[in-house]
């Protein structure tokens, strides 16, 4: 007999929905509410993981922030003991996967429909910088009214499935709805999401996804990257141009999702009573993307886990990111669309208007400027652009950039605009310069009739830092319950794994642009023995630093809070250095409150020259030189090669206010020579 029980302080899991791979669905009675909510309760071992459990506490605000119609939306998450939910809004009827296996395939007008509204989601979703990754039906619901609503889930799930998969298999993601860059070049980005929306328009309309079929992953992925897919006999042309067009193998090809859903919705009212299709025989043989039989190229093979870059969007070059074009108005040209004109596929089409001039290949779009792209990152990647770091702002809430032509004053504790009360006692404390190159500084504003202290937090940097950032909200008294906060900033409550419930930590969804600073103020109850005690709030403010600080220092080995929490760095050189060859070296960091290098989070590796996503949200300058052996030893994107023979050589890094040398080593002759 099934028995209730409760998850975390608020919510009662009642009846269990569903299970899977990830964990189990249940339905459950929010308590403060009495609602009834859907909890995704995820296998206890993902609680036990430090590196997913800090990633599922680091996307929470991204994922409360999503509001769309067609997504379902999350409600809270839950961390408490071996418990990892992920509560949302319990959505009445049967995903898309169980519509299509009772029904084969859908008109094509149904098809249309359920993906623009999917489109629409993800448009959405990458305006607020999260992508998907893993669009397919089982994933995509459907509510029981008429017509069925549409709701996109899993967002979340995504990324935590990914983040394990990579360390058991080295493969991402599901390979029947996973687009050709990622196979070949690891590269994900907004053009990746609206390929996967192809695949499963194709599936609605013929009953099986395009590429899917007979083989390995490999061989899956292998389609993906050099067949085309298989016409779909009796569609009307205008809406295969669409799917064609979702289908491009270069993402830069790809229309934006926004506008992919306009084009599908233009074309509803002509497809109209259209039946469904039988369902697509499995094809037999592959055609190539261009001519001829598929060949079998460009599948990136079974990689070391610290290559795949798991878990994140990964997108590693404004190239890899298709651009984000407005979405067309009906009757504007989309100059990513164009119409078939492989002969086989156009005799298996309908028209739905009369035949258009002839078709031309998608032109190449002229580059934005870098301000403009439409690049994405989550909450914690920096994107490479034009060999520059470009910040493209926090994902959740607005801050206050510091400068003039403000109105509003974060001090107030009502976060309005206007001038601090003038019976407000205004302190500035001590300013606090981190490793990293973060400065900090606090400013309080006591309200002694008001019974507050709103406290201003600046950070700065010369270079951009990624956040989220920390900050412990202590009690007034050691003992004493966390205050009640109000944020100017949508922050939440910190629940990473070492920081202690005491600190009354909170994560603040901001990032420092370089060369400029950005504030959050937050208010507490607060109640000072003199009005005018200048001394006793300037401690109050050394205190909160204080005990920012010491949270951190409990942290595991994880680059939550890389800006706040980098102390040191290490400079590593492997094996023997020969003449005529580079040098193996890598950089990891050294957090606070550790005694050793953090060896998993490499920050530069001589093998992949890239910027990794630490060094991204660290400000990227990472300076390597070395101080002797200038005659021996070259640069080249920070690669150093061995070009003579030397000795006593050591490589030097500077990364922020942190300098680091290597061990010394010597320059030998190449065996060959």
């Amino acid at each position: 007999m099934q028995t209730t029980r409760a998850l975390g302080s608020r919510y009662v899991l009642e009846r269990q929905l569903g299970s899977g791979a990830m964990g189990t669905v249940w339905a459950a009675v929010d308590q403060r509410t009495g609602g009834t909510v859907a909890a995704k309760l995820l296998r206890p071992e993902f609680a036990r993981d430090p590196e997913i459990l800090t990633r599922f506490v680091q996307e929470r605000s991204i994922l409360l922030d999503l509001v769309h119609p067609n997504v379902v939306r999350v409600r809270d998450l839950v961390v408490e003991g071996e418990d990892l939910a992920i509560v949302m809004d319990l959505v009445e009827g049967a995903d898309l996967r169980a519509r299509l296996r009772a029904a084969g395939t859908l008109p094509p007008a149904e098809a249309a429909r359920i993906t623009a509204d999917v489109l629409e989601a993800l448009a959405a979703a990458h305006a607020g910088g999260v992508l998907h990754r893993d669009v397919k039906p089982d994933n995509v619901l459907l509510t029981d009214e008429d017509p069925p609503g549409v709701r996109l889930g899993d967002f979340s799930i995504a990324r935590l499935a990914q983040e394990t998969t990579v360390r058991m298999t080295g493969v991402l993601g599901t390979p029947d709805y996973m687009a050709p860059e990622i196979f070949t070049a690891e590269t994900v980005s907004a053009a990746s999401d609206v390929y996967a929306a192809g695949i499963l328009l194709h599936e609605l309309l013929a009953g099986r996804a395009p590429l899917a079929g007979g083989g390995t992953g490999y061989a899956v992925a292998n389609r993906h990257v050099t067949a085309a897919p298989p016409p779909i006999a009796g569609i009307p042309r205008e809406l295969d141009a669409v799917l064609q067009a979702m289908l491009a193998k270069e993402p830069d090809r790809r229309p934006p999702a926004e506008a992919a859903a306009a084009s599908l919705r233009e074309l509803l009212p002509a497809l109209g009573e259209l039946p469904a299709l039988p369902v697509a025989p499995e094809p037999t043989t592959w055609k190539a993307a261009g001519t001829g039989p598929a060949p079998a190229f460009g599948v990136l093979g079974h990689r070391p886990v610290e290559d795949l870059d798991p878990g994140r969007t990964n997108v590693k070059a404004s190239a890899d990111a298709a651009p984000q074009l407005p979405a067309p108005a009906t009757g504007e040209a989309k100059p990513w669309l164009a119409a078939p004109v492989d002969d086989d596929t156009a005799s298996a089409q309908t028209q739905l208007r009369p035949k258009r001039g002839p078709a031309h290949a998608a032109p190449v779009v002229e580059e934005e400027p870098a301000a403009r792209r439409g690049l994405l990152r989550d909450r914690r990647t920096w994107l490479v652009a034009g060999g520059s770091l470009v910040a493209v702002g926090a994902v959740v809430g607005v801050v206050a950039l510091v400068g003039s032509g403000g109105s509003a004053d974060p001090r107030r504790p009502d976060g309005g605009g206007g001038a601090v009360p003038a019976e407000a006692l205004v302190v500035t404390g001590p300013s606090e310069e981190l490793p990293s190159g973060l400065t900090v500084v606090r400013e309080g504003a006591y309200d002694a009739e008001a019974g507050t202290l709103t406290t201003t937090v600046t950070w700065s940097a010369e270079n951009s830092l990624a956040g989220p950032l920390f900050e412990s909200v202590p009690a007034a008294a050691d003992g004493r319950s966390c205050p009640d906060v109000t944020w100017s900033v949508p922050a939440v409550r910190d629940v990473t794994p070492g920081v202690p419930v005491t600190a009354c930590g909170w994560e603040v969804p901001v990032d420092v642009p370089g060369g400029s600073e950005v504030t959050a103020s937050y208010t507490v109850p607060f109640e000072l023995e003199d009005d005018g005690d200048v001394q006793g709030l300037r401690e109050r403010l050394v205190g909160t630093g204080t005990a920012t600080g010491a949270a951190l220092d409990g942290l595991v080995a994880t680059p939550v809070y890389a800006a706040q929490r980098l102390e040191d760095l290490e400079v590593q050189i492997d094996g023997t250095v020969r003449v005529g060859a580079p040098v193996g070296l890598v950089v990891v960091p050294v957090w606070r409150g550790t005694d050793a290098a953090d060896n998993i989070a490499v920050l530069f590796s001589s093998r992949n020259p890239q910027p990794s996503l630490l060094l991204q949200q660290l400000g990227g300058e990472l300076e390597v030189r070395t101080d002797d052996c200038t005659g021996s030893l070259a640069f080249t994107d920070r690669v150093p090669y061995a070009n003579t023979v030397g000795s006593g050589c050591t490589v030097s890094v500077r990364l922020g206010e942190i300098e680091a040398r290597s061990r010394s080593f010597d320059v030998l002759q190449n065996s060959a020579g």
